[in-house]
């Protein structure tokens, strides 16, 4: 009988044993849009993009609060940010993925596809997004830096816009560049807001649900 528990206990344990795996955690992430710019020699050639990005996280608070961002490589958008060194972060709310801007009609996950499934290169974003309701604007306020010279537009409505600057050279981390961007200034709609509420913010699962993205985040036709 002890034989038999002694095996039994044994079959268990290599049972639970762990298992190397090459499938990457299906994590839950806020849905940010990243708004850059980029001026050439003429106002003719400047260019201006948002797109969908999930790789976003505080790393520091003082002396001065930090956050990292990934971009992905050959994008218009890692393009603008490397130049300039400098765009807004948009963290999206639930109207964003549900499409209801200004505009009419059920147009959900539309705007998310615009900004995440296209390149600023090949399409209007600008256009297409204030077709769907969501005019880009220059983001207004009475902060403490009171700096909107040169900034990129942005999309309405936001949860919390972030203003970034890099800080020293972006990382070459493969397919994207990671770059510690100190936060110049935190904007909001809402002048209620306080550390303590829930913001009421897209997240990744979400887009999973409504299938708009893929378990692989990317986006779906």
């Amino acid at each position: 009988m002890m034989l038999l528990l002694l095996l039994s206990t044994l079959l268990c344990l290599c049972a639970s044993a762990y298992q190397a795996t090459t499938i990457p955690p299906l994590i839950d992430v806020p849905t940010f849009s990243l708004s850059t710019s980029s001026s050439g020699d003429d106002a003719s050639s400047s260019s201006s993009t948002m797109n969908i990005l999930t790789y976003a996280s505080p790393v520091a608070i003082k002396p001065h609060r930090m956050w990292s961002i990934s971009l992905y490589k050959g994008t218009l958008s890692h393009a603008n940010f490397a130049k300039e060194k400098r765009g807004i972060l948009q963290l999206l709310r639930p109207a964003h993925a549900l499409c209801k801007g200004d505009g009419e009609g059920d147009a959900s996950g539309k705007l998310i596809r615009v900004l995440g499934g296209s390149s600023g290169r090949d399409v209007d974003k600008q256009a297409m997004c204030e077709e769907l309701g969501f005019a880009w604007k220059p983001l207004e306020c009475n902060g403490e830096t009171n700096d909107n010279a040169d900034w990129p537009q942005v999309l309405p409505h936001c949860v919390y816009y972030l203003k970034l600057e890099l800080v020293g050279e972006m990382i070459d981390c493969g397919s994207h560049d990671v770059a510690l961007c100190r936060v110049v200034e935190m904007v909001s709609e809402d002048d209620s807001i306080n550390a303590a509420d829930e913001l009421d913010y897209i997240s990744t699962q979400t887009l999973r649900e409504m299938d708009i993205i893929s378990e692989f985040g990317r986006i779906k036709d």
